[in-house]
């Protein structure tokens, strides 16, 4: 067998096994969750945190896995195997595509948090209220200075970080999968991150979905203006299989009103989710 050949079959058995690596049946401990909470890492698993995964369940919104040793959020092919299961603590077993942050589940079966092995604790912050010191300051500030950076963030996308002992949670919606690659390759050079978890869901493109979007940032900006600059805003409108999301901080309760009510007016937007800040509630 000549040189060329055996250089070629050495090529496809390392990409065969990255491929069944990143395929591979697992069984391991998981939160159930749903897109919103475990995107927005509210913080760890308590009965607030366990009322928001199944209130917005409860209004619709997708269930899914956050895997707690790296807190790898996994889409779900099976929804209704989570269905009676959001908010508990479970073990899955199934085929993970861990770069997708997708699973084929084979099985389901809620278990006790004290059932959970050592060294597999759920570590997600709440990156609304934790802060930093010393070198993880400094390493917080490089990561949101980079993600910042990102060329290509609109008003359609959030991208949302949490720092753990060196690890970088990242989070959030983007319609670029470029934009999802771009942050993990940012963080990942830079000093101070040992390891990045990437949890950033590439929104569908959808004519439906993309026209909800124009749509609500049309009578946004209509109504409330002064929210809007360029290419971004003060108010993130994320859009997933004709959901609205609301996000950002407005000065009063009146525009988060407004924002609902002129979001809700979209053709073929079915449900709309505020999650808009109030600036006198945030101080207060």
């Amino acid at each position: 067998m000549g040189r060329i050949a055996q250089t070629c079959i050495t090529l496809l058995a390392g990409a065969a096994a990255l491929f069944a690596a990143d395929k591979a049946v697992l069984t391991f401990p998981a939160y159930a969750d749903t897109d919103i909470c475990a995107r927005l890492m509210v913080g760890p698993i308590t009965d607030a945190r366990t009322e928001c995964s199944k209130s917005t369940f409860k209004d619709g919104d997708e269930g899914l896995l956050v895997r707690l040793s790296d807190n790898l959020v996994l889409s779900v092919n099976k929804q209704k195997l989570l269905e009676e299961r959001i908010g508990d603590f479970v073990e899955a077993t199934g085929e993970v595509k861990e770069k997708d942050g997708r699973i084929k589940l084979d099985s389901l079966k809620s278990i006790t948090r004290d059932s959970v092995p050592t060294g597999s604790e759920f570590k997600m912050l709440d990156v609304r209220q934790y802060k930093l010191s010393g070198d993880g300051a400094k390493t917080w500030e490089k990561v949101r200075h980079e993600l910042a950076m990102l060329p290509y963030t609109t008003e359609f996308d959030f991208i949302s970080f949490a720092l753990v002992d060196g690890q970088v949670i990242l989070s959030g919606w983007t319609v670029r999968q470029t934009n999802r690659s771009d942050a993990e390759r940012a963080v990942k050079r830079l000093e101070g991150v040992k390891f990045v978890t990437n949890n950033i869901d590439v929104l569908p493109l959808g004519s439906t979905d993309m026209q909800i979007r124009a749509g609500t940032r049309l009578r946004l900006q209509r109504m409330l203006g002064r929210y809007f600059w360029g290419n971004g805003s003060d108010i993130k409108i994320i859009v997933k299989n004709g959901q609205t999301l609301l996000l950002g901080q407005v000065a009063q309760k009146a525009d988060s009103d407004i924002a609902f009510i002129q979001a809700n007016s979209v053709p073929g937007a079915f449900k709309v989710i505020n999650m808009l800040r109030v600036a006198d509630q945030v101080k207060k």
